[in-house]
């Protein structure tokens, strides 16, 4: 089978280059990767054929701005517009625009919050796909498998007009409800039930396109467990502690979260004055200064290292997990280390954290009440003390460990193929 691949972040997401890599084995893939990163794809992935996607020049790239940024002002919404905001808002205060480029698109997204929202996605992709440059996909692609966010609106409408098989891994638990770049002419690839139902009620998608498959994110953890290094003492650290996973690596955040992070060390020093704070800074947070703060802090370790296993190792050997909502707290379910939301930013002087803490996914998944949530800092000196006597039978295993099995790589690529074998058929006997 000859499968055409659209993806985006390659370079940092191992688990999708490891799949691409496996499904390679025997099946030829196509990617079609931006032109700037498509050098650095094809040395990571020698075993497939990657393909440039071409950058728009002169009078089409104008109209293909113009086309972007009515789009932006009138663009459908997921119902869960706030976490859409948020999530455009901080990408332009870190983004590499030019500064003229974030002033307009900072402009234009202030503005949409009151411009009527008329033009579906699958509208903007129809005029997308009408840009004519010198561009042609090969005809002989079987199928094609995108994984969001989309990283070309232009080439998506390309595939899409292809009129052959096309399937979109919604690659994590927050992307139905912050992007709004859900087509409806796709089928859907998810890791549970529950992302089924967010993307039938956010984003308008048919029950019938979607197919629950797994999450590769996962699988490390998978392969971690079964291969018995769980069983491996934590060498780096002889003493107690709590470790503390930064969720942001947006500036004005990341600050908000250090002044809670310095409270949480504060109250584990006045309750547990021999335990430690383990504080991971967010991976793609480049400004480091942000955290000096706290690193100056007696009771604080940083953990700076950004091997999978050594996170495992670490979350496993933990009294707690602390996090103010990322997929880490997510992961931290599947050990046995008790994993808090940290619900305890104040909404009025910290917004921007207690609105990134009360996103969509958060609230639905991980802010319920068979959760682990700290609802006030009053709170942490109690939940210390029951953490020093071994008091965690009181803790709740959330459910979201049985929603999503844990799956190893080879299984999802094999899982994934029988899929998409077996919608073919279904297709074929219509």
């Amino acid at each position: 089978m000859k499968i055409g691949v659209l993806a985006h972040h390659l370079d940092t997401r191992k688990d999708l280059r490891d799949l691409l890599d496996l499904l390679s084995q025997d099946h030829h893939l196509v990617a079609f990767i931006r032109e700037s990163d498509a050098s650095k794809i094809d040395k990571l992935l020698p075993s497939i054929t990657v393909i440039s996607i071409p950058v728009f020049t002169g009078i089409s790239r104008i109209f293909q701005l113009i086309w972007q940024y009515t789009y932006l002002l009138f663009g459908k919404l997921p119902a869960s517009k706030n976490n859409y905001y948020l999530t455009e808002h901080n990408k332009l205060l870190n983004s590499s625009y030019k500064k003229w480029s974030r002033m307009m698109q900072s402009f234009l997204l202030s503005l949409s919050k009151v411009t009527p929202k008329i033009i579906r996605y699958d509208q903007y992709l129809d005029l997308q796909s009408k840009f004519k440059i010198p561009f042609k996909i090969d005809a002989h692609i079987d199928i094609f498998l995108c994984f969001t966010e989309i990283s070309s609106d232009w080439i998506f409408a390309k595939i899409i007009q292809e009129n052959k098989p096309v399937w979109t891994y919604v690659y994590s638990w927050d992307h139905a409800c912050k992007m709004k770049t859900f087509s409806t002419l796709t089928n859907y690839l998810v890791w549970n039930e529950g992302i089924k139902e967010d993307l039938i009620t956010l984003q308008h998608i048919e029950a019938e396109k979607i197919k629950i498959w797994g999450a590769t994110q996962f699988a490390s953890i998978e392969h971690f467990l079964k291969s018995g290094k769980s069983d491996v003492e934590n060498t780096a650290y002889h003493f107690p502690y709590i470790y503390l996973g930064c969720a942001t690596g947006y500036d004005a955040l990341a600050r908000q979260e250090v002044k809670y992070c310095r409270q949480i060390a504060d109250v584990l020093m006045g309750t547990l004055p021999n335990w430690k704070l383990v504080f991971r800074p967010y991976p793609f947070q480049k400004n480091l200064n942000i955290y000096k703060s706290i690193l100056s802090l007696p009771n604080v370790v940083i953990d700076e290292s950004t091997a999978p296993n050594d996170k495992f190792l670490k979350i496993k050997n933990a009294k707690a997990f602390f996090h103010f909502g990322t997929t880490m707290g997510y992961e931290a379910i599947y050990f046995n280390t008790p994993s808090f939301l940290l619900d305890i930013a104040d909404q009025k002087y910290d917004a921007l954290l207690y609105g990134f803490v009360h996103q969509y996914q958060n609230d639905k998944y991980l802010n319920t009440t068979d959760s682990l949530v700290i609802k006030s800092a009053d709170e942490l000196h109690n939940i210390f003390q029951n953490l020093d006597c071994g008091q965690t039978d009181h803790f709740p295993i959330t459910k979201l460990r049985s929603a999503t099995p844990l799956q190893s790589l080879p299984i999802l690529a094999e899982k994934l193929i029988s899929i998409i074998n077996m919608n073919s058929t279904n297709i074929l006997a219509l």
